[in-house]
Formats: structure tokens, sequence, C-alpha cells
């Protein structure tokens, strides 16, 4: 599997995002809760959660199945989402319903940086592109201050 670590390289960016480093086995991504609250006239009608997981080291399908067969509700948790981010050609997505759907979902997903995207993922998707185009860029100029330096000595 390719390493996406370099995702990693900046965590005030993904902390900015709401998101704090995850692992789960031989799993390491980032994590966060989104609250959702529902208001009405009267006040505050419903409140839940939503949880966003972007994993990118993992086992690859392997894992994904393991989130899959192991994912178990939680009180007010709606949705539970899984990014897998994977080379090109790989496609996998899954969605389980908890008691049909009483108890919330679970979905994994696989993206490929700059690639296609379903819109169930859209907004996590172009978390992803935006922190590669980020950590690419500070690489570059690593690289660029590194030949500068070697060409000065």
């Amino acid at each position: 599997m390719p390493d996406f670590s370099v995702l990693m390289s900046d965590p005030e960016l993904w902390s900015y995002w709401g998101f704090e480093p995850w692992a789960s086995n031989a799993m390491k991504g980032v994590h966060r809760r989104v609250t959702i609250v529902k208001d009405g006239l009267l006040g505050e009608v419903c409140r839940y959660f939503a949880d966003d997981c972007i994993v990118w080291i993992h086992a690859g399908e392997a894992d994904m199945r393991h989130v899959l067969e192991n994912g178990k509700p939680e009180v007010d948790l709606m949705t539970q989402r899984y990014l897998f981010v994977v080379g090109p050609a790989v496609v996998f997505r899954k969605i389980r319903s908890f008691y049909m759907g009483f108890r919330g979902y679970l979905e994994v997903h696989t993206y490929t940086v700059h690639g296609v995207y379903d819109k169930r993922i859209r907004d996590l998707a172009q978390l992803v592109d935006r922190a590669w185009d980020l950590a690419s860029a500070r690489t570059k100029e690593e690289v660029v201050e590194t030949q500068g330096s070697l060409e000065t000595a």
C-alpha cells in the first residue's frame, strides 16, 4: 500500500479543521466528532453526532472489512464515516445500517488524492486534497532549501 502519512505532516492544519490524531490496530489517521443540533421555535429539538475518520495508513481491503464487521452503534451517533486514502484503481464503498437505520449508519469509502469522489464524502475528500497540496508544497520548499544550502557549501 502507498504511504500517505505525509498528510499528517501538519497536525495544526487537521486540528484547525476539528480533527485529532487517531489510531486503531495498524490503522492511523485523524478523527473528529461533529455535533448536529436541530432547533425549533421552542428551542432544541434534538442533538446527535457524526464521526469522521480519515485513514491513510492501513492494510487495504482487510482493514476496510474489519471496520465494517466490527463497527457498533453508539447512543446518539447517527453516522460513522471512514475514508480510506488509497492509490488509484481501488474502489470500495459500503454502507451498513444498524437496526434499519434507527441506530445509525457506518460508511466505508475509499478515495484517491485528487480523484473522483462520491457526494457523501465531498467534504472529507476536499480536506484530503487540500492537506495533500499543502504537504506537497512544503516538501518542494524543503528540497529547494536543501539544494540551495548544498550549493553554497
